[in-house]
C-alpha cells in the first residue's frame, strides 16, 4: 500500500466558495454524528469519581473557593493531581446549571463533538483531502473506546486536554513555528491543556510529528525539523516549568497519584515487561473495541515478567510498527504520523517512564486515538486507484464498521449512568475482577452484612497486595464496625509505610484510637497528619473533624467546640447529622442547653427517619455513640449513598 497523497494545503489561505461550503458540511456532519451517538448520555447521572470530584466537592459548587479551585489539588481529600482548568469548567457548570447532570453531560457531549471536528479539520489543514477528513472525524466521533471519557463527567479532563492540544495543532500548522505570536498562542494552549490533564505534556512531540507531515514533500530530516522548532520547544519547556511549579505548590510533588496497587514493589524489568504485554491490548482497543471494561488489572490483565509470551508479542508488534514508520517516512509519512502520534500520546501512561496509576484505562486512549485520523489519507489514496466495484466494497465496509462502532458506543454509554450501573456491568462482564469483588464487599457492608463483606474483601485485597488505599480503608472501616481493631491496625500501618503521605490512613488509625478511648494517641496521629504537606481541602475538614472528637475525649471542650464549629462551615458537613449531634453534645457540656437543643434538632433533621428518636441530649449522649462519632454499624446520614 502506498501512502502518497497530494501536496498539503496548509498555506492556501484562499479557498473557493464551493470548497468552503464543502468543508463546512463535512465538519457540521462530524459534529452532528458525535452528538447523535452520545444523545443517551444526557440521561446519565454521577458515576464513580463524579461523586467525589463533582457531586460532593464544594470547591466546584460555584466560585466561592477560588483559591482551592485554581491553586488546590484535583483530589481534595488526598491532595493528589493538579487539574485546575477541569475543576474550573465544573464550577462554571454548577453556576449555570445548579448541579443538573443532564446539562453537565450535554457539555461533555458538545466538547466531544468539537474535538471530533478538530480531528477532521487537522486532516484538512494538512492537505489530506475531504474524504479522508470526513472518515477521520466520523471514526473519532463514534469510536467506542471514547465512551468512558465522554459519558463519565470526570472524563471531561481527557476531552478538554485533547481539545487544547488539537487547537494548538491548528495554530501551529497555519504558519511558521518561529512566529512570536504563534509561539505565545501555542504556549497558552499548552498551559491550558496541562491544566486539564497531564497527558497534554506530549504536545511538543506531537507538533514535531505534524511538522514532519507538513514537510513531507521536501523530505526533511528529523534533525532539521527539530532545529527549526527550537524556539518553540524552548518556550514550551518554560511553559511546562511554570505548570510544574504550580503543581508542586498545589500537591507537593511532580508525579500524580501513587502507582497502581499491583505495581508497588515490582522490579523495573517486570514493569517494562508488563508495559510491553499491554501493546496488543492497546492495538485491540483502537482497532476492534468490542470488549470494554470500566476498570482493568487483575484478573483481566496481570503483571508479567519477560517469560510471558504476551510481553514478547508486544515487542514484536512494536518492531513491526517501527518498520512501518521507516517505510512511510520515505514516502507520504501519513502512516508514520499515525503510529508516532499514537505511541507518543500513550507513552506517559504506558508504565514505561514510571509506574502508572492504573494498568490500562480506556479514557487514556482519547488523545492517542486521534492518531488514527492519519491512516485514512493513504487508505483513500490506495482505494481511489481501484476499479469501481472495489471502491464500492470499501465504502460499504467502512459504513458497516462505523455503524457497528456507533451501536457499540450507544449501548455502552448507559453503563456510566451511575456507580451502581458501572458495578452491575462489571459483575456481568467480569465477575472475578478485583474491582467487582471490592464494590460487592462495600455494598454488603453498607447493608449491614459485614461478615459476608469480609469474604468479598479478601480476594480483592490479595490481588492488590493490600496496596490499594481505597480498598484497604473500606476494609478497615468494616473491621472497625465489627470491633476488630487488632485486625484493622496492621492494614493501616502497612498503608502508612507504603504511602507515607496518605492522610486518610493516619485519620483512620486515629478513628480506631477514638473508638478504643485512647484519645491522646488519636490526637498525636491527627497532628502527624497535619504535618503532611499539601493535603486537600476535604482532608483539612476531616482532620478538624477527628480532632474535635479527640479533644472532646480529653476533656478539652472549648478547643473541641472551636474545631466542630469550624467544620460546620463546610456545606457537606452541614448536610450531615453526626457533626450537629456532636456539636449539641459539646454545647450541653458547656452548659448552653438552648443552643444544644437547636443543634440536636438540626442533627435530627439530617438523620434517617428510623434513627431520629435516638438523637437527644437528655441524657447527655456518650462520645462512643455512633451517631455522635459519625461512624459505626448504622446508616448515619440521608445524604450518603448507603442511605439512598
Amino acid at each position: 500500500m502506498t501512502d502518497a497523497i497530494s501536496p498539503p494545503d496548509v498555506d492556501r489561505d484562499v479557498l473557493s466558495g464551493d470548497e468552503r461550503r464543502r468543508r463546512a458540511l463535512i465538519l457540521a456532519g462530524v459534529a452532528l454524528l458525535a452528538m447523535l451517538v452520545y444523545a443517551n448520555a444526557l440521561r446519565n447521572g454521577y458515576a464513580l469519581d463524579d461523586e467525589s470530584i463533582v457531586w460532593r466537592n464544594p470547591v466546584v459548587h460555584g466560585f466561592g473557593r477560588l483559591h482551592d479551585l485554581l491553586l488546590g489539588p484535583y483530589w481534595q481529600k488526598s491532595g493528589d493531581l493538579y487539574r485546575p482548568v477541569t475543576l474550573f469548567s465544573f464550577a462554571i457548570d454548577w453556576t449555570l446549571f445548579g448541579g443538573s447532570t443532564a446539562a453537565m453531560h450535554a457539555v461533555n457531549v458538545l466538547l466531544h463533538a468539537l474535538a471530533a471536528v478538530l480531528v477532521a479539520a487537522v486532516v484538512l489543514r494538512l492537505g489530506g483531502g475531504a474524504i479522508p477528513a470526513a472518515l477521520a472525524g466520523a471514526v473519532f466521533a463514534v469510536h467506542p473506546v471514547h465512551v468512558e471519557a465522554v459519558a463519565n463527567l470526570v472524563g471531561r479532563a481527557e476531552v478538554l486536554a485533547t481539545l487544547f492540544v488539537l487547537l494548538a495543532c491548528h495554530v501551529y500548522v497555519r504558519g511558521s513555528p518561529r512566529s512570536p505570536g504563534r509561539i505565545a498562542a501555542v504556549c497558552a494552549l499548552y498551559l491550558l491543556g496541562l491544566g486539564c490533564k497531564e497527558i497534554a505534556v506530549t504536545l511538543p512531540a506531537l507538533l514535531l510529528v505534524l511538522d514532519a507531515l507538513r514537510a513531507r514533500a521536501e523530505r526533511e530530516t528529523p534533525w532539521r525539523i527539530f532545529v527549526r522548532n527550537l524556539p518553540l520547544l524552548a518556550a514550551m519547556t518554560a511553559t511546562l516549568g511554570i505548570f510544574l511549579a504550580l503543581r508542586v505548590k498545589a500537591n507537593g510533588g511532580l508525579l500524580g497519584l501513587p502507582p497502581a496497587a499491583y505495581f508497588v514493589g515490582i522490579s523495573t524489568a517486570d514493569r517494562l515487561a508488563t508495559a510491553m504485554s499491554l501493546v496488543p491490548e492497546y492495538l485491540r482497543l483502537l482497532l476492534w473495541p468490542a470488549n470494554l471494561s470500566s476498570e482493568w488489572g487483575p484478573d483481566l490483565l496481570r503483571v508479567v515478567g519477560w517469560d510471558s509470551p504476551r510481553a514478547w508479542l508486544g515487542v514484536a508488534i512494536l518492531v513491526a510498527l517501527v518498520a512501518a514508520v521507516i517505510a512511510s517516512w520515505r514516502r507520504g509519512r501519513w502512516i508514520a504520523a499515525a503510529v508516532l502520534w499514537t505511541a507518543l500520546a500513550i507513552f506517559p501512561v504506558s508504565g514505561i517512564p514510571f509506574p502508572a496509576g492504573t494498568m490500562l484505562a480506556e479514557r487514556n486512549l482519547y488523545l492517542p486515538s486521534a492518531g488514527l485520523a492519519f491512516i485514512f489519507c493513504p487508505l483513500v489514496a490506495a482505494v481511489a486507484t481501484q476499479r469501481r466495484q472495489v471502491r464500492l466494497a470499501a465504502a460499504g465496509a467502512f459504513a458497516m464498521l462505523a455503524l457497528l462502532g456507533a451501536m457499540r458506543t450507544w449501548t455502552r454509554t448507559p453503563v456510566w449512568a451511575s456507580s451502581r450501573a458501572v458495578f452491575e456491568a462489571m459483575v456481568e462482564e467480569h465477575p472475578d475482577h478485583w474491582w467487582a469483588e471490592w464494590k460487592a464487599a462495600v455494598i454488603l457492608a453498607n447493608r449491614g452484612r459485614r461478615e459476608e463483606a469480609l469474604r468479598w474483601f479478601e480476594p480483592a485485597l490479595r490481588k492488590t497486595g493490600f496496596n490499594d488505599v481505597s480498598i484497604d480503608l473500606d476494609y478497615v472501616a468494616t473491621l472497625r464496625d465489627l470491633g476488630r481493631f487488632a485486625q484493622a491496625e496492621p492494614v493501616l500501618r502497612h498503608l502508612m509505610e507504603v504511602y507515607p503521605r496518605s492522610v486518610p490512613a493516619y485519620l483512620d488509625l486515629a478513628s480506631l484510637r477514638i473508638e478504643q478511648g485512647r484519645y491522646g494517641e488519636a490526637l498525636a496521629l491527627i497532628q502527624a497528619a497535619e504535618r503532611i504537606p499539601r493535603w486537600g481541602a476535604l482532608s483539612r475538614v476531616e482532620i478538624r473533624n477527628r480532632r474535635a472528637l479527640a479533644l472532646d475525649g480529653l476533656g478539652r471542650v472549648d478547643a473541641a467546640l472551636a474545631d466542630r464549629a469550624w467544620t460546620l462551615r463546610d456545606p457537606v458537613v452541614r448536610a450531615s447529622g453526626p457533626p450537629w449531634y456532636h456539636y449539641a453534645r459539646l454545647l450541653a457540656l458547656r452548659g448552653d442547653t438552648a443552643a444544644a437543643r437547636q443543634a440536636a434538632d438540626r442533627a435530627r433533621a439530617r438523620t434517617v427517619p428510623t434513627l431520629r428518636e435516638m438523637v437527644r441530649i437528655d441524657p447527655l449522649p456518650s462520645l462512643q455513640d455512633p451517631l455522635v462519632r459519625g461512624w459505626g454499624p448504622i446508616v448515619l446520614s440521608p445524604a450518603s449513598p448507603a442511605a439512598r
